[in-house]
């Protein structure tokens, strides 16, 4: 039987329906939005399944709802085949289906060789029209989740919990204010009716974009539409999130017992892609620091000259890492931004003072923006750099897909034309109008943080001592660096233990 066959079958209805059947409604037009590349000559092809639907969607009490949903579509099994079993299936296919769900949408990838397509694509269509649903493997998930929360991220994951403490904080009261993962509560209140309830809410017509690329055939984008029309309708999207309010807390500490400080700088803002002023200022903050890059000024300060730590990094916008690799990640495109600052773990010891280095650096960076050589040096490294985020179908289909959300021509295509034509003066003018160090807030995971409140209560200067000799430059910078004013008063410092938070 040749795939086209298997898939008309589908799209008939063949599979015995469970919880999800609906008759498709050929007498209305689809919502569902469709993205495809131009098929490639390689032997793979992927469909990215994009739901407008994310942890702002989650129920109050029941946070985590929208991620444990979706992975109990993509991993608990169909209604003809158990978890087991969709696992047996996949694995002489050398295929996947992967799910990850952010603040804002959920994608379910799938890719396999072309060759496997009359097997494959089944498979991959009944994870989201015929959820098995079992109550084993929503206990099971439940399970991960809560462990991925109250193990890994509050105890095992120092950086992790730096930043999803940080866009907590930025985010208090707002509908970003909570990790995707969900809460301690959240996640132990969710039922099975909840979880039925929430799929045909959030994951359905309205919020579907079907995302296509790799060495697919021509028929391929017409049938996905057909056979996705069972889907129910769904919820209209929801409303654009408010910008959030900004609360007292100006620094959090959470109290850990572990080997080395995790820091974490930032502020939300009124700046997202496709904006005025995003790409020279998403050019500036490259140039304070490239997640992995040696370039940045933050790098270059603190761990090239000082040897303070692991590596340190801005960014313009949300920032998620692609595996192992060093590269940011497709599918979590927002709303509302927010810019960070990361100081990968410094010992305890230099903590206050890699603190005051950050803001110090932060502060000359928003009073004196880029140099010419800073300039050019970033905009020549950018031009080749952005080349490698798109080396695979996956990640060019990715990207495809966050312009549809943007509603934006395409992204690094448009960044690389736009590069050129920064100049020194439309730089400067982004840092003025976007970066204000005074609106910062920071968190910061580490060990007797009574002490360190304490300390930055006082303000008293904290020097550094180094293991060797340095420079007379960098002694004498290290000087305005120790006594950088720090001004937080006792109400504008909140101290927690690590498993107080995300309950």
């Amino acid at each position: 039987m040749t795939w086209r066959v298997l898939l008309l079958c589908l799209a008939a209805g063949c599979a015995a329906p469970r919880s999800r059947a609906r008759a498709p409604r050929a007498a209305l037009p689809s919502p569902v939005q469709l993205v495809k590349l131009q098929p490639s000559t390689g032997p793979g092809v992927v469909v990215k399944l994009v739901f407008r639907s994310g942890s702002i969607d989650d129920p109050p009490g029941r946070e985590g709802l929208t991620a444990l949903a979706a992975r109990l579509m993509a991993e608990g099994g169909t209604a003809n085949v158990t978890a087991e079993r969709l696992q047996e299936l996949l694995y002489p296919l050398a295929a996947e289906i992967d799910v990850h769900s952010e603040k804002e949408v959920t994608v379910f990838e799938g890719r396999a060789h072309h060759d496997h397509l009359d097997r494959f694509l089944p498979i991959l269509l009944d994870v989201v029209l015929r959820p098995r649903l079992d109550a084993k493997d929503l206990e099971r998930l439940r399970g991960d989740a809560i462990s991925d929360l109250e193990k890994r991220l509050r105890v095992a994951d120092d950086e992790a919990l730096g930043k999803e403490a940080l866009e907590a904080l930025l985010f208090e009261g707002h509908p970003y204010g909570h990790p995707v993962v969900g809460t301690s509560s959240g996640l132990r209140a969710i039922t099975m009716e909840d979880v039925r309830v929430h799929i045909g809410r959030v994951f359905g017509q309205r919020r579907l974009t079907i995302g296509i690329g790799g060495a697919y055939p021509p028929e391929l984008p017409e049938h996905l539409l057909r056979m996705l029309a069972t889907l129910p309708e769904g919820d209209v999207l929801s409303r654009e999130p408010p910008a959030p309010a900004e609360n007292k807390t100006r620094v959090l500490l959470i109290e850990q017992e572990n080997i080395a400080t995790a820091l974490s700088l930032g502020f939300a803002y009124d700046l997202r892609r496709g904006q005025p002023g995003f790409f020279p200022l998403a050019l500036a903050v490259s140039a304070l620091g490239e997640h992995r890059q040696f370039h940045g000024r933050l790098f270059v300060e603190l761990r090239a000259k000082r040897g303070l730590n692991y590596g340190d990094y801005a960014y313009a916008e949300h920032f998620a890492q692609e595996g192992w690799t060093r590269f940011p990640r497709t599918g979590t495109p927002r709303r509302r931004q927010h810019m960070s600052l990361w100081i990968r773990p410094v010992e305890h010891a230099n903590r206050l003072f890699a603190l005051r280095a950050a803001l110090f650096e932060l502060d000359r960076f928003a009073k004196e923006g880029l140099s010419a050589e800073e300039l050019d040096r970033t905009r020549e490294f950018l031009l080749g750099y952005t080349r490698l985020f798109e080396q695979t179908d996956s990640r060019r289909l990715g990207y495809a897909l966050d312009d549809l959300f943007y509603g934006t021509p395409p992204h690094l295509e448009a960044l690389r034309a736009s590069l050129p034509a920064i100049g020194l003066e439309s730089v400067q003018a982004a840092i003025r109008q976007h970066v204000d160090p005074r609106r910062a807030r920071i968190v910061i995971v580490t060990k007797d943080a009574a002490a360190l409140r304490d300390a930055l209560q006082k303000g008293d200067p904290s020097p550094i001592k180094y293991p060797t000799p340095k420079a007379q430059d960098v002694i004498e910078r290290d000087r305005a660096i120790a006594a950088f004013p720090l001004g937080f008063a006792p109400d504008e410092i909140r101290l927690v233990r690590s498993e107080e938070l995300f309950r």
